[in-house]
C-alpha cells in the first residue's frame, strides 16, 4: 500500500473489542479484550477503507490524532476547514463528500481526477474552488503575519522616537549629565591640572 500523506486522509482512532484466543481457551468461554482500532479513509475511495488494530506503527504515522484520542477528544478528529463551514458547498454536497471520505475543504482540494470521478458530476469544479478557498485562506494569514509585524514594528519606532525626543529636550534644557559612577578617574589630557 502506498504511503498517502496524513493531512490527506481521513483518520479516526476508537476502542474496540476483539476475542482473545488465549484467554477463550484459558476460560473455557470467549474472552474480549479492548484494543485501539483504526480506520484510514482515502477522499473519494470509499472501497480502500483500512479498519484495523491501532499498532504502534499507525501511532506514530498519525501522531496528532492519536494524542487526540488518548487525551479523549475523539469528536476533533477533523484536522482543516470543515466543509460544514465552507460556503461553497450545500448541505447534501457535504453529506455526499462525508460519505465518500472528504471531510475538509483542503481534502477536496488536494484530490486527483479519478477520486473527483468516484464522487461524481460537479467534483472537479469544487476541487478547483477548493484550491482557490485554500490558496486565498493561506494568503490571508501570510497577510495578517505581515500586518502584525508591521505593527508591532511601528510600535516600536514610536517607542523609540519618544526615547529620542526625551532626550532631545534633556539636552537643550541644559540638564546636567548623570553623575559618573564611581571607579576609575577620567583621563585628562597633557597639560590640563587635576
Amino acid at each position: 500500500m502506498e504511503y498517502v500523506e496524513s493531512q490527506k486522509v481521513h483518520v479516526e482512532f476508537r476502542m474496540d473489542s476483539v476475542s482473545s484466543q488465549y484467554q477463550s481457551e484459558a476460560a473455557g468461554h470467549p474472552v474480549y479484550v479492548e484494543k485501539p482500532f483504526i480506520t484510514i479513509a482515502i477522499p473519494g475511495q470509499p472501497n480502500t477503507i483500512i479498519d484495523t488494530v491501532a499498532d504502534i506503527g499507525y501511532q506514530q504515522r498519525f501522531p496528532e490524532q492519536w494524542a487526540r484520542f488518548k487525551a479523549g477528544n475523539v469528536d476533533e478528529v477533523v484536522n482543516g476547514w470543515r466543509l460544514e463551514s465552507w460556503p461553497a458547498v450545500n448541505t447534501a454536497q457535504v453529506k455526499t463528500l462525508k460519505h465518500m471520505g472528504v471531510h475538509t475543504v483542503e481534502m477536496l482540494a488536494d484530490m486527483s481526477d479519478a477520486a473527483c470521478q468516484n464522487v461524481g458530476m460537479g467534483t472537479m469544479e469544487l476541487r478547483t474552488k477548493a484550491k482557490a478557498a485554500v490558496a486565498a485562506a493561506a494568503g490571508g494569514a501570510q497577510a495578517e503575519q505581515y500586518a502584525a509585524e508591521n505593527k508591532r514594528l511601528r510600535d516600536e519606532m514610536d517607542a523609540l522616537r519618544e526615547q529620542v525626543a526625551k532626550m532631545s529636550a534633556a539636552q537643550e534644557a541644559g540638564d546636567e549629565p548623570a553623575p559618573r559612577r564611581p571607579g576609575r578617574p577620567a583621563r585628562r589630557a597633557e597639560g590640563q591640572e587635576a
